[in-house]
């Protein structure tokens, strides 16, 4: 299966902060989801702001599929880590905002899937009338219903308790399975990025060199049990033991 989207030897630095990202190459095949791992300030959204077609890379390629996109934009589905819904907008509304910019929406999908993640009853309600994580909620199907094959989740979960955040990551899963669409996720969370993840790159400090590419063994879908295997601990542990070698532990 060959790469939804690809990274070739992309460089950027700024005159302000010298140089970001250093040669970065990295792939995500169709229908997989992979992580990023790397300290703050390394260059992580950078890295979404060159595939968005926000910042053009000094050096090096981008693709979607077979096409080359460097600073193209509209090419790809984007979930910050604020939920960022329009406040004067309803929940359905905002939910079809994605549609609206490329297509004609497509409200009875949208009301569909506001009735799978058990919003329906506030599809006219507005975001200021939701909890932080039910506005997460309306975001990610925001992006899911988005008629690009590429999401891009900059830290989603980082402003959610512990709880809330779990079981955020275990909806995110279960929403994920039906549509997969390709996913590049940046995390500072180690436990987040197995449990969820197909790959993992890590990221060395600014400017930014992937370091470690890591694959996952673990068979989806994935539930509770996994974070109390053996083998899960284990790899939980190889991870930290390498960006801890890297200097990058105390950022993680």
């Amino acid at each position: 299966m060959g790469a939804k989207i690809s990274l070739e030897k992309i460089t950027k630095a700024f005159i302000e902060t010298g140089s970001v990202l250093e040669e970065i190459s990295l792939y995500v095949k169709e229908g997989e989801f992979v992580s990023i791992i790397g300290p703050s300030g390394s260059g992580k959204s950078t890295i979404f702001q060159c595939i968005g077609g926000l910042l053009l890379p000094d050096n090096g390629e981008m693709f979607l599929g077979e096409r080359k996109i460097n600073g193209g934009t509209g090419n790809i589905a984007y979930m910050p880590q604020q939920p960022s819904l329009l406040p004067w907008r309803t929940v359905l509304d905002n939910v079809l905002l994605g549609q609206e910019l490329f297509q004609k929406p497509d409200k009875q999908e949208a009301q569909d899937w506001l009735k799978k993640i058990n919003l329906s009853d506030y599809e006219n309600a507005f975001p200021h009338q939701l909890s932080g994580g039910m506005n997460q909620r309306v975001a990610f199907i925001r992006a899911l219903l988005s008629p690009q094959s590429v999401l891009l989740l900059d830290e989603p979960f980082s402003a959610l308790d512990e709880f809330t955040r779990f079981d955020m990551q275990k909806w995110l899963l279960s929403v994920w399975e039906e549509k997969r669409k390709s996913v590049l996720f940046i995390t500072h969370n180690i436990e987040e990025a197995i449990f969820l993840s197909d790959r993992i790159y890590l990221l060395s400090p600014r400017p930014a060199k992937i370091v470690q590419e890591i694959s996952i063994p673990f068979k989806r879908p994935r539930t509770d049990l996994l974070l109390l295997e053996n083998e899960f601990l284990q790899l939980k542990r190889d991870i930290y033991s390498a960006l801890k070698a890297g200097g990058l532990h105390e950022s993680v």
